[in-house]
């Protein structure tokens, strides 16, 4: 979705994402009025906009945000490696 879509549907101000992406805190695809962002992307504001209303400072964010990102890249981790110990299906004679 494009940057007007997403202000909206992000529930924010034009320039709180400016900042964000700014920040570092959103990676959107393209750049200025060209930005895509996706729906990842739209949750993760979700999330900043949450934490933030929880009284997370901006210094805060970025360790939240690593951590939440260190979460997900262990859970592709551990299904990548379930699923490599998993035994092969199929007949083997």
């Amino acid at each position: 979705m494009r940057t007007r879509e997403f202000v909206v549907a992000a529930d924010i101000e034009i320039e709180e994402l400016e900042r964000w992406v700014a920040e570092g805190w959103l990676l959107p695809a393209g750049e200025g009025e060209a930005r895509i962002y996706t729906r990842i992307d739209l949750a993760r504001a979700h999330f900043i906009r949450d934490i933030r209303g929880f009284g997370v400072n901006d210094e805060g964010v970025p360790i939240i945000l690593d951590l939440v990102d260190q979460v997900h890249g262990l859970r592709r981790a551990l299904r990548a490696a379930t699923a490599a110990a998993e035994p092969e299906t199929g007949d083997r004679s």
